[in-house]
């Protein structure tokens, strides 16, 4: 019986998309039929009780990290796995066993410098250029997972690597969202919007605050972890009336938020797959979105775009959600999402695994 090795290290919501792609997919993989086919392990860095069906390895080697590159690699022999499958861009380089990794964007080789980090010169662009060492030796050595088209494409093209060796499998909303769907048919609106994500620059945040300009009873509320361009942007705009910074919401605190805005706005300039607005979706949310990546890949015709660098574009798109047109795209976004399933994506995964086996 083989022996497949996931990486679990960023598992759960507190490491945003990377952690719930982790932990559903880990789920899902357990329900799959031919689960019991293969023995599963799962490195973590704590314990996890509804995990009950992999055998988990805790281990305290944080990502990032020197000891990630040297003593992982250690660890992963001594564990003597037919297949480790790296949820996340960071094998180790000088682990050299067969592998699977998740490459969930590749947005640091389009966006870089020193408006995209917190690290002074000196340090950012060594760990900048060993970042590209990585990803490129990762990416040409190893069976590749994306969550897009539109990165499988990109990284056959730029890194000239076999199409058999690279799938695509889609993601998908968290279950816990599904839960419930909400009839908004008699619910109005409150006169505000929501931003969910972090601050990076490639996430465009500022052209909805340009577009406040012209929507003067309007209010943003963003929801973001408290980091350093959370308080970048909350000091900037700390006297600014239409802005309030949420910070981090658990789950089941920003449900609330979403029902009652008047849309979820979604100006990214690049994503690796976007399940903010999915997760909008799931919660009778409307989505406005850029054009840009990924993003009419996996919202095709459910949102209404608007052009990322026109706030007055942004502005009128807003002003154009009436009742019925909302409502219009609250129905649009329930079907979207019934297109997606953690399910799928697990199926997929596991025939993936088998595939590389024979």
């Amino acid at each position: 019986m083989k022996n497949i090795l996931i990486d679990a290290r960023l598992y759960g919501p507190k490491h945003t998309g990377i952690g719930r792609y982790t932990k559903n997919l880990l789920l899902a993989l357990a329900q799959q039929k031919n689960f019991k086919k293969y023995n599963f392990s799962v490195l973590v860095s704590q314990f996890h009780p509804e995990l009950k069906n992999y055998k988990q390895i805790i281990t305290k080697i944080p990502h990032y990290s020197w000891q990630e590159q040297i003593l992982l690699p250690a660890t992963i022999y001594h564990l003597r796995p037919d297949l480790v499958h790296f949820t996340h861009f960071n094998k180790p380089i000088f682990y050299k066993g067969k592998s699977v990794i998740t490459i969930h964007d590749l947005i640091k080789h389009f966006f870089r410098g020193k408006d995209t980090t917190t690290k002074k010169a000196l340090l950012y662009w060594p760990k900048y250029l060993f970042y590209l060492l990585i990803t490129n030796i990762n990416i040409k050595k190893n069976h590749l997972i994306t969550p897009s088209d539109y990165w499988r494409n990109l990284i056959i093209d730029k890194f000239h690597i076999k199409p058999n060796k690279i799938i695509t499998t889609h993601e998908a909303v968290d279950p816990e969202f599904l839960s419930t769907i909400y009839d908004l048919q008699s619910t109005k609106p409150k006169q505000y919007i929501v931003y969910t994500g972090n601050l990076y620059p490639h996430k465009n945040v500022d052209i909805i605050i340009k577009a406040l300009k012209y929507l003067p009873k309007l209010k943003l509320k963003i929801i973001c972890g408290r980091d350093f361009f959370f308080q970048k942007y909350k000091q900037k705009y700390a006297n600014n009336p239409q802005i309030e910074f949420l910070g981090y919401l658990p789950d089941k605190d920003f449900f609330a938020v979403y029902q009652k805005a008047l849309c979820l706005v979604h100006p990214s300039f690049m994503e690796g797959f976007s399940l903010t607005g999915l997760e909008s979706m799931s919660l009778g949310c409307p989505v406005l979105s850029s054009k840009y990546s990924c993003l009419p890949e996996i919202y095709q015709d459910s949102v209404l775009y608007f052009d990322a660098k026109n706030p007055k574009d942004l502005a009128q798109k807003i002003k154009s959600l009436t009742p019925t047109k909302r409502q219009e795209l609250i129905k649009k976004g329930y079907e979207q999402i019934k297109k997606y399933s953690w399910q799928k994506t697990a199926q997929q995964t596991l025939a993936f695994y088998e595939k590389i086996f024979t």
